[in-house]
């Protein structure tokens, strides 16, 4: 075979976390490969983000405990935690790297109560937050007002979360992209769709795609939603795309400064006086169709938070397919029955905030230094995997 078709790992997709896990690897020494379906790179999910960076929002909205007890809820809440600590300085070195600004915005996030109960739960959930020595303010309607005057009279109860920030996707992936196509070691195919991961005697050899067979004793699979759907994996991998439809509306003034969420939509201030409007959850398979209908009903949910934005001009709408797992979270690290086979893929939400910190675990799991946390919750044979895989064929 070739010299052209060998490589040290082959990475099997160029979404955000495919990209940023090749560059971590061709940092690393390695003669890397990114295989990407699409023409483009990052044209799927990590695009269609609203490149919020919210641990303690996700918690508070409960987007956190969609999973089987407390220890695997906490566990996913450390990782996020960790992976908002380190992006600041990924920003910085990004930025500095290839002269691109991603508009990073420290402004913090708030969440608003339009309910006696919802304002109970979320200063419940403050107080939770500060025990883990989190900063979490909780506001009274006064002081919302105050803070952000586009915010509904209605709003009875805050909560400030400082240090939830926000990237803009749209300039953070051609960043990243441009990063990797600059080092020499690392090679961009697009347009190759990867079919299946290729191995003998329990290890890795590479991949096929369409048009041919590429050889390498480490893959990185980071396909996304479509990650389950390549053929030689050591077990079935239910990650399933979960849509997600948005808008982006130009109001004639800037009505908020940060981001507020609040009853099913989230509002997210752009540097150029957009304000992008997220987001709805749909099991819909692989149908990214965008529909006015839900669009139109997720801005009127939205106008109810901020109402500043009756009446601007929607200028554009748009859908993604999440990445999600039986238990809401990522798949991450060695795969325990076929070596070489690098897991980085069920990112659900937070694939933008995750990318970086991926990319870390990768490159540590294939030149074989530590890890330094555990990834046992994210293992790709865990017991929620398992059970939905064994609940699948018993359908059968």
């Amino acid at each position: 075979m070739s010299s052209e078709r060998v490589s040290d790992a082959i990475v099997v997709g160029g979404g955000l976390v495919g990209c940023l896990a090749a560059r971590a690897l061709a940092r690393g020494g390695l003669k890397v490969r990114l295989l990407e379906r699409r023409p483009a790179l990052g044209r799927e999910a990590s695009t269609a983000a609203a490149g919020m960076l919210p641990p303690q929002m996700e918690a508070a909205e409960d987007m956190l405990v969609e999973v089987p007890g407390p220890t695997a809820g906490r566990a996913m809440l450390d990782l996020c935690l960790a992976a908002r600590e380190g992006y600041r300085a990924f920003v910085a070195e990004l930025e500095e790297e290839t002269g691109l600004d991603v508009h990073y915005r420290a402004d913090g996030t708030l969440i608003v109560a339009l309910t006696p109960v919802e304002g109970g739960r979320l200063t419940r959930t403050a107080e939770a937050q500060r025990r883990m020595g989190l900063e979490a303010e909780v506001l009274d309607a006064d002081e919302i007002r105050r803070l952000e005057p586009g915010v509904t009279r209605s709003a009875s109860v805050g909560l400030l979360l400082p240090d939830d920030h926000q990237v803009d996707p749209r300039c953070l992936m051609p960043a990243v992209a441009a990063a990797l196509q600059a080092d020499p070691r690392a090679m961009v195919t697009t347009g190759a769709a990867v079919r299946a991961v290729l191995s003998s005697g329990g290890r890795v050899t590479g991949v096929r795609t369409d048009d041919d067979r590429l050889e390498a004793p480490w893959v990185v699979l980071a396909a996304g939603a479509w990650s389950g759907t390549l053929e030689g994996l050591p077990r079935p991998l239910p990650v399933r795309p979960v849509k997600g439809q948005m808008a982006a509306l130009i109001p004639e003034r800037p009505p908020i400064e940060r981001i507020v969420g609040g009853r099913g939509a989230y509002c997210v201030p752009r540097d150029d006086g957009r304000v992008v409007v997220g987001a709805t959850v749909e099991e819909r398979g692989f149908d990214d169709r965008v529909s006015r209908v839900e669009v139109d009903a997720l801005v009127a949910a939205a106008t109810d938070v901020v109402p500043a934005l009756a009446g601007a001009e929607i200028v554009e709408r748009w859908a993604g397919l999440r990445p999600a797992t039986p238990d809401s979270l990522p798949v991450l690290g060695p795969d325990p029955d076929l070596r070489g086979l690098v897991h980085a893929t069920g990112h659900y939400r937070n694939g933008i905030l995750l990318g970086p910190l991926t990319a870390g675990i990768v490159l540590a799991v294939v030149t074989g230094a530590e890890i330094g946390r555990d990834l046992s919750p994210f293992a790709p044979d865990r017991d929620a995997l398992t059970a939905w895989t064994m609940s699948t064929v018993a359908d059968r």
